[in-house]
């Protein structure tokens, strides 16, 4: 079956994902690799390996020693990444929680070693997605019942961030379908309805837009182009004075993840106990830093610690996958 997808998606990788700067391995079969290859996403437009991806790679390096390469490919978006994960093109992946489960549920092999958090504390490693409306509104949800709060969007506009972003869109639908859903209010049978339809057709909004990222959603609602929106983390702090938080939900930050046909467990348990043990004294230069580190400055670099994954951290995401 892996063959049958590595025939099937080697084409669409070459272009979806661009190997820098490295020897791909030409035989995904090959489970004793002597190039280990990590897949990302463009960072900011750019189709090269960014500095802060090279960083993650001298650390996996530095983990799993001399014996095999470590490389890079940039991958045009998630589903490239999937893609990459799946038929063996990458074998360690970084980008996000959604596009970690979506992967993993089109095979097991795929598995997370560690995330991070505040001071390594698994309790910390999330980051939070806001439901939002415009403060002028306030008083349509002072008072109210979370349910009752909710049906005050029925019929109104709504942005979400993007079709593919976790925080941004995956994870405000499941909010809204758990509200509207089958096990809600029973307005909407289905999970697309939530961000394809509008109430003409059998959605909840009136309107749906897409702000391209988590500023381009805050700057809708504050600018009442919507009358609410999706955005995430710190990208709404600026405008609080202008905003009413209508919801809050706990997203698990995303995992380094890898393929286990590739990658053994022995160097499973490796780049665990590597990551697990780093601090700003004993990584590359710049690592935790919170204005040019690995991290965004927006998850509070510098008291980012890695943390083995425990089991059920990803069961919210999970959720968000089910029909």
């Amino acid at each position: 079956m892996k063959k049958l997808l590595l025939a099937l998606f080697s084409l669409v990788l070459l272009v979806g994902c661009q190997t820098k700067n490295s020897e791909t391995n030409s035989d995904s079969g090959n489970k004793t690799l002597d190039t280990i290859t990590v897949a990302f996403l463009p960072n900011e437009g750019s189709g090269t390996i960014s500095t802060v991806d090279q960083m993650l790679i001298n650390e996996l390096q530095k983990a799993l020693g001399d014996g095999v390469k470590i490389n890079g490919i940039v991958c045009d978006d998630y589903s490239a990444v999937t893609e990459a994960m799946l038929t063996g093109t990458a074998q360690i992946a970084w980008e996000s929680g959604a596009t970690f489960v979506a992967t993993k549920m089109e095979d097991d092999a795929i598995i997370p070693l560690v995330t991070y958090g505040v001071d390594g504390d698994v309790n910390q490693a999330s980051y939070p997605a806001f439901i939002a409306t415009n403060k002028a509104n306030e008083a349509d949800f002072a008072g109210k019942t979370k349910e009752e709060q909710y049906s005050q969007l029925v019929d109104k506009s709504f942005s979400f961030v993007s079709a593919t972003s976790t925080s941004g869109r995956l994870v405000p639908t499941t909010t809204l379908f758990m509200a509207f859903g089958p096990e809600g209010n029973g307005k909407v049978t289905t999970k697309t309805q939530v961000f394809e339809k509008t109430t003409k057709d059998g959605g909840i909004f009136s309107e749906v837009q897409f702000g391209g990222n988590h500023p381009g959603s805050v700057q809708l609602i504050v600018e009442n182009k919507v009358y609410a929106g999706a955005f995430c983390c710190k990208y709404g702090d600026d405008y609080m004075d202008q905003l009413y938080i209508i919801d809050e939900v706990d997203v698990p930050n995303g995992p380094l993840w890898v393929n286990s046909d590739y990658i053994n467990a022995e160097m499973q348990e490796a780049i665990i106990n590597h990551f697990v043990a780093m601090t700003p004294e004993n990584s590359v230069e710049n690592f935790f830093d919170n204005e040019n580190g690995f991290f965004f400055e927006s998850d509070g670099a510098g008291a980012n610690r890695f943390v083995k994954i425990p089991e059920g951290f990803y069961d919210f995401l999970y959720e968000m996958y089910k029909d």
